[in-house]
């Protein structure tokens, strides 16, 4: 090892360890690795403390200093729900105590604090909610950014479930970061709906490209019956019609469910140039 550490010209060090700002070696779900943070906030009250603040300057340096402090960690590691406690008795009591030596009333309950402007609240994050937030956008740049290096890592370690996203993890040893991140697809897949352009990345059957529910949930009566179920809309598509093969003949019951699945496939315009992508519902650009 001294002899390596000579040759690349650089110091030998154990774990764990800091880098870029992440604890590396230690336990996942370890509350050791938000001392950190919980101390940097005590030591931000300690000088503000010392300094006359109205409740609205307050209020500011919680929203800009106290809740993005813990960001950078909270978009990887789970916080432990006893950390979450502590940050919002540091918090709440500064809001309301300043730099008085007793103890302040506090005027409001704490979950009317943590309420988004758009609820009605003052801004002051809900930790939970963030950590949450973070992980998902995790999710989200996941299918936007396929050249980069850490997507071909994870799509490599954990294989592809779908176009979308990896695999379940169900590795029972070991750290996992991934899985702790993967777990919230389903909630994030309920809000996404896709928009064809080349077919080349949406599931004819299972993605939601014609509405908010997949074709397979809207006929599954046709679904069970389709011989090529895994097909993409471009596999699926041709200037003529769709290609649909069944396992079997139809039956005079089952034609009508078919004139429904075409009448719904009439709005589709055809392939276009540019890769499918994933829509947020509700968003109008």
């Amino acid at each position: 090892m001294d002899h390596l550490s000579q040759i690349l010209g650089g110091a030998i060090g154990t774990l764990p360890s800091i880098y870029l700002g992440m604890p590396l070696g230690d336990e996942y779900r370890s509350i050791d690795i938000w001392n950190p943070i919980l101390e940097k906030c005590e030591k931000k009250l300690t000088r503000w403390r010392s300094q006359y603040l109205s409740l609205g300057g307050r209020l500011t340096l919680i929203n800009s200093v106290l809740d993005a402090l813990p960001t950078y960690m909270l978009s990887i590691f789970h916080i432990p729900q006893s950390v979450v406690q502590r940050l919002d008795k540091i918090r709440r009591n500064f809001l309301w105590q300043g730099n008085k030596e007793r103890k302040g009333f506090h005027l409001v309950k704490w979950k009317n604090i943590i309420r988004s402007k758009e609820q009605g609240g003052p801004g002051i994050k809900n930790l939970k909610y963030q950590s949450k937030a973070l992980k998902v956008k995790w999710l989200w740049r996941y299918h936007q950014e396929d050249q980069v290096l850490w997507y071909r890592v994870i799509k490599s370690k954990y294989e592809q479930l779908n176009t979308w996203v990896t695999k379940e993890v169900n590795t029972p040893y070991g750290i996992s970061l991934w899985k702790s991140i993967s777990i919230f697809w389903q909630f994030l897949s309920n809000q996404l709906t896709v928009k064809v352009r080349n077919g080349r990345k949406t599931s004819f059957w299972i993605d939601k490209w014609m509405g908010t529910v997949s074709l397979k949930d809207l006929f599954i009566d046709i679904f069970v019956l389709a011989q090529h179920q895994e097909k993409t809309v471009a596999e699926m598509w041709s200037p003529q019609g769709w290609n649909m093969i069944f396992r079997r003949n139809l039956n005079d019951w089952e034609i009508p469910r078919m004139i429904e699945l075409f009448t719904l496939l009439e709005s589709f315009q055809g392939i276009q140039t540019g890769e499918d992508y994933l829509w947020w519902h509700g968003h109008n650009k």
